[in-house]
């Protein structure tokens, strides 16, 4: 067990950091907002990623999945909000007048970690089920209606938005349906292209003219090269008798 924990920790530090030295390498003006895209998008990116990799090695046990998940939201939303608050926009955040795109990335991340006090009480007080497909719709439901008004200053990053809605909108089916390893994968892939949709690497991809639609299946293909190594690192199930 720790040597899975060992290589599990390892396989997500070189991720974050060969993800950190591309960010380097692409983005040619390190602007204060800028970096605030790469903090924004990273970290929302993690937390996603978290999510499909507890699918992975927690698919047999639901009960502490959920409970996983919940944790990890209540942890990304808040730490997104305090991190706006005083550090991205000090010193009040939202109330400091940062505008209405900041107005919109706060309020999906304070309802991401409500999301995840209102599944730490559901699974207290219902102890013989988990109702938690409406908490997943209602995030990725209102995640698409916020994108979808959310204007974007390049094309690629408008492209890589709406491929974000694409995979949420997947993931959440398969998540309704049981299919906990095809929402995993989902979850991982969808982290990618969100990290590589922000401005900084966005605006590389449209000043140098290269495919907006070419920029997202490399992130979706990176995601699936970062789901494929968690499956490898994951017990998974045994096969059945033949």
């Amino acid at each position: 067990m720790q040597s899975v924990f060992a290589r599990l920790t390892l396989f997500c530090v070189v991720q974050i950091a060969a993800l950190t030295v591309v960010w380097f390498l692409v983005v040619v003006e390190w602007r204060w907002d800028v970096v605030q895209q790469f903090l924004g998008h990273i970290g929302p990116g993690t937390f996603l990623v978290g999510m499909g990799v507890a699918a992975i090695f927690l698919h047999k046990q639901t009960r502490t999945l959920t409970r996983y998940e919940c944790y990890l939201a209540i942890l990304a939303g808040g730490a997104y909000v305090l991190a706006d608050t005083f550090i991205m926009h000090p010193p009040w955040g939202v109330f400091s007048d940062p505008g209405q795109a900041e107005q919109e990335h706060v309020s999906i991340m304070a309802m991401v970690f409500i999301l995840g006090v209102s599944g730490l009480v559901l699974q207290r007080r219902f102890a013989n089920s988990l109702p938690t497909s409406a908490h997943f719709f209602v995030g990725v439901s209102v995640v698409a209606i916020v994108f979808g008004n959310h204007p974007q200053h390049t094309v690629t990053g408008g492209v890589g938005h709406y491929a974000t809605m694409l995979f949420l909108a997947g993931a959440v089916v398969f998540r309704i349906m049981d299919r906990y390893i095809e929402y995993a994968v989902l979850m991982i892939i969808t982290g990618f292209v969100f990290f590589g949709s922000q401005t900084g690497l966005a605006e590389y991809v449209d000043t140098v003219g290269n495919s907006a639609g070419a920029w997202i299946a490399l992130w979706s293909t990176l995601g699936f090269v970062s789901s494929t190594g968690f499956l490898a690192l994951s017990p998974g199930d045994r096969a059945p008798p033949r």
